[in-house]
């Protein structure tokens, strides 16, 4: 134990280093991409929605550059996000409040995230995403992006707001010397994130020898839950204003991004490999909690008005399934390293 500790430490150093790189590369785009007057909304969009996906980028295309048995920890980490983004997070929000949600959301947004878990698991089905498939997954995401910002302004006020968070007390002329301030923090984030995804990777892999189970378990379950921390502060934020609309929007382009972003860029530079077990459970658990929540919130729709509603019995479901899983894929596995 006293040989693993290290490697404990340095795992949760990790994701303080990632958390705290993606906020400064946030931070220092946003303001950079003010500056070259590109559109508020645009930048909440893009820059700062993206910021939520930088850990899980960076982890998984550092574990998949590395390659071997620690390639697993990429997918894994994508597919354990999505599944305690909607079963862990949503569960737990729900259970703290009744969760109201607009219909719009679930009209749009939503279905959009079910058509794409399921042409990513398509994707993945036959044991690996090609590069091909990850320029596709890409593209989406650009089109995804320039569809949000056509289609309804009035996206804007709550992105806009999220945006003006990270680029308060800027200057009014664009070539001063807090210009260099707002580059080094983009460069000064990349670099914490690729430390930090440095430090998780390599003892993710350390842990997971250590108790015996795949690099793809540690992925699925500890990387995952690290990673989607800030999506658990967001959301719990969210509901506790009663923005029940923002929780769950905030955890859906999450899962967008998630696939076509992270599964994009990071199959684009080389293959990722999908282990054939995954079709098993990890595959069909990631498209229940992916259809379930909708299928509870269209059937909890109110009658005095037009939200949909997912109560604190929903909520504990979600929870049930969550944990559940993750005690079952330790049992699954431990000591196999596969089924």
């Amino acid at each position: 134990m006293n040989e693993l500790l290290p490697h404990i430490l340095l795992f949760l150093l990790g994701f303080v280093f990632l958390t705290g790189g993606a906020d400064f590369l946030v931070r220092g785009a946003s303001r950079l991409a003010v500056r070259l007057h590109v559109p508020l909304v645009v930048v909440g969009l893009t820059v700062v929605a993206f910021g939520t996906s930088l850990p899980e980028l960076f982890v998984s295309l550092l574990a998949n550059l590395q390659g071997g048995s620690t390639a697993d920890l990429a997918i894994g980490n994508v597919v354990g996000s999505n599944i305690a983004n909607l079963a862990l997070i949503l569960g737990v929000v729900a259970a703290l409040r009744p969760l109201s949600v607009d219909r719009q959301l679930l009209l749009r947004e939503y279905p959009l995230m079910v058509a794409v878990s399921l042409l990513f698991i398509w994707m993945a089905w036959d044991g690996q995403v090609g590069r091909l498939e990850g320029f596709i997954l890409f593209l989406g995401l650009i089109a995804f992006i320039f569809w949000s910002y056509t289609a309804d302004r009035s996206l804007a006020e709550e992105k806009q707001s999220e945006a003006l968070e990270y680029v308060e007390g800027m200057s009014a002329n664009p070539f001063n010397s807090v210009l260099l301030r707002e580059l080094g923090l983009v460069v000064l984030g990349i670099t914490i994130l690729g430390i930090g995804s440095k430090w998780l990777v390599d003892s993710a892999t350390v842990i997971a020898l250590a108790f015996g189970v795949s690099e793809l378990v540690i992925g699925l379950s500890l990387v995952a839950l690290g990673t989607s921390l800030p999506e658990l502060a967001a959301s719990v934020v969210a509901i506790l204003r009663r923005e029940g609309e923002i929780a769950l929007g905030n955890l859906v382009g999450s899962n967008l991004f998630n696939v076509m972003a992270v599964i994009g860029i990071t199959a684009a530079v080389r293959p990722l490999p999908a282990p054939l077990y995954m079709r098993g459970v990890d595959f069909p658990v990631m498209l229940t909690v992916t259809m379930l929540p909708l299928v509870l919130l269209l059937v909890g729709r109110r009658s005095n008005d037009a939200d949909h509603v997912m109560n604190r019995w929903n909520g504990a479901l979600m929870l049930v399934i969550y944990f559940g899983y993750t005690i079952g894929i330790y049992l699954l596995r431990a000591g196999s390293g596969s089924v």
